[in-house]
């Protein structure tokens, strides 16, 4: 997805797309799946073969003798196709676990994008609020210049509409440090300007479609149901080592006795292994007792994600009726202060009446954004937990840092033996 780095960024989607420019360009699970397939054709090779050189007798008066020898494995009990069948599992695992990396990238850059979402929200209530302390502080001025208040009256507004403004420049730098982590993502470029829609609440409306798409996807089942075939791949192989796989000798002596006659002698031969000592008695137990504990876990896993994800959207519900609640409260709140003002202009009201009304609306306002900063840690949290990972998980400053580890990490097992 093309994205210029000139244009504004006006919502998730615009951020969104921004960072997948930026972040594709390294191109991190490209290069697995490169690995991926290269580990598939390198389980199609052969083992290689052996061969032995000796001869004896080096002086002119003696019998020489000299022997080459080689050695091949024979792979009677399947061990070469089990090999590819565990290239393919791996390789099937990759892609599942690309799928996750790439929601989860997305996720992460939902996080992002909230918390500026937020912080605009945030800025925007102050801006009001600081608005509404100038006129009363105005107010409050041309009733002491006409003797109506007295001079504490007037310090008070004078204190109000200075912690107003205080809190509005906080907000500020609130909103400048959530835009920078936001920009982060694309490289710390921070010319683009982030305009987001004012008029739009945002509120995590898309949150209960994105889980059940997760959910229905079944990345993670898939990718557990390919864990429990690793380890079964891993117990067959146990039991291909524990059978006396035999070695092909071929062979070729040739003697020269002090008369000068020569004798080549042809050899064929098989070495089979006695496995009588180790025939993984104890290996493949382990195994097995180990691969019961993994499904268990998976299926534990599973059920817990479930319940919280079914928790979590209740409470997302519940925080929905809240801040609609709310919302009607800011109206009346609104109405309240403006009639307070208007009826202190008419010296019918004093100065605390007015700063009650306001420190009301603002208090309300305040509880309104901390019930839209639930909702959302909320809603990030279930997606989180339906693609296997967590809320502190794509929280963190470094997420994205994080998260190209995994297609490291993803490599490394193909490299050491298959992913996990």
């Amino acid at each position: 997805m093309q994205y210029s780095y000139a244009e504004n960024v006006t919502s998730f989607e615009s951020a969104l797309a921004k960072v997948q420019s930026y972040q594709t360009q390294d191109k991190p699970w490209q290069q697995v799946q490169q690995i991926s397939e290269l580990n598939i054709q390198q389980s199609r090779l052969w083992q290689n073969p052996s061969i032995s050189l000796e001869q004896s007798g080096f002086g002119s008066g003696q019998e020489q003798e000299f022997n080459v020898g080689v050695s091949q494995p024979l792979d009677l009990f399947g061990q070469r196709k089990l090999n590819r069948v565990i290239a393919n599992t791996s390789n099937q695992q990759i892609q599942l676990q690309q799928q996750l990396w790439k929601a989860q990238s997305q996720l992460i850059v939902k996080f992002a994008w909230s918390q500026f979402a937020l912080a605009e929200v945030e800025q925007s209530a102050y801006s009001v609020q600081l608005k509404t302390s100038k006129v009363n502080l105005d107010s409050a001025q041309k009733r002491y210049q006409a003797g109506s208040i007295a001079l504490v009256d007037f310090e008070r507004a004078q204190i109000e509409a200075l912690e107003i403004q205080r809190l509005y420049e906080q907000a500020m730098l609130n909103k400048q440090a959530a835009g920078r982590q936001l920009s982060n993502l694309w490289g710390g470029e921070t010319s683009s300007h982030l305009q987001l829609n004012k008029t739009a609440i945002p509120w995590p409306e898309q949150s209960l479609q994105t889980v059940q798409r997760y959910i229905a996807e079944g990345w993670l089942e898939k990718l557990y149901a390919l864990n429990i075939q690793q380890s079964d791949h891993q117990i067959e192989n146990l039991r291909i080592q524990a059978r006396p796989n035999p070695t092909l000798n071929v062979g070729m002596k040739r003697s020269k006795t002090p008369n000068e006659s020569n004798d080549t002698t042809l050899a064929i031969g098989v070495a089979i292994p006695l496995n009588i000592f180790n025939r993984q008695q104890y290996a493949i137990p382990m195994v097995q007792q180990q691969q019961i504990l993994l499904n268990q876990q998976q299926q534990r896993e599973l059920k817990q994600q479930i319940l919280d994800i079914a928790n979590s959207m209740h409470q997302l519900k519940g925080l929905r009726s809240q801040f609609d609640a709310t919302t009607a409260q800011v109206t009346l709140a609104t109405k309240v202060q403006s009639r307070t003002l208007l009826g202190f202009q008419a010296g019918k009201l004093s100065i605390t009446d007015v700063q009650q009304a306001t420190t009301q609306l603002q208090n309300l306002r305040l509880g309104q954004l901390q019930i839209l900063r639930q909702a959302w840690q909320t809603a990030l949290a279930a997606e989180a937990l339906s693609i296997g990972t967590s809320y502190e998980e794509i929280s963190r400053s470094d997420a994205y840092t994080q998260l190209n580890k995994k297609a490291v990490e993803a490599s490394q097992n193909l490299i050491n033996g298959g992913a996990r």
